[in-house]
């Protein structure tokens, strides 16, 4: 799963604390929950269509980045997502989550908009701040090289 593998690489990188059971951490996998006020959800969100290029073991996934800050403070998931997006836009050529279930090569990670975007705030007046991004990756399967 391509947004567990980068929710993993961005705990290596520590920009995140990343954890499986979703007891502790604040890194969110498909969902961002009630609690904790600052967090980080990775949300898969389809890919780029391959068209002829389908059989040589190209993927184009895409992912949203959503970071919550605590109420009444914007500057600090402002930061946050400034962080993620100076940690991950041109990021190229790494192994994400090497030697695990999701372990994928990352040719190149491009952001669809040049700097986090300000959503405004929620319910509980919590800023959020989102970010888009296009990942080029090698997938090899059975019926593609």
């Amino acid at each position: 799963m391509i947004a567990r593998a980068l929710a993993k690489h961005l705990d290596a990188v520590g920009l995140v604390r990343y954890d499986a059971t979703g007891a502790t951490g604040d890194v969110f996998l498909e969902h961002l929950p009630d609690t904790p006020d600052e967090a980080l959800m990775v949300l898969s969100t389809g890919g780029n269509p391959l068209g002829p290029a389908a059989t040589y073991g190209w993927d184009e996934p895409t992912v949203q980045l959503m970071v919550r800050g605590a109420p009444d403070d914007p500057e600090t998931p402002a930061a946050a997502a400034q962080a993620l997006y100076d940690a991950l836009q041109g990021l190229r050529y790494v192994t994400l989550d090497p030697g695990g279930e999701d372990e994928v090569r990352l040719c190149v990670c491009s952001s669809l908009q040049t700097g986090p975007f300000n959503l405004g705030r929620d319910e509980r007046d919590r800023y959020r701040f989102t970010l888009n991004f296009a990942l080029h990756v090698r997938r090899e399967t059975e019926h593609r090289d």
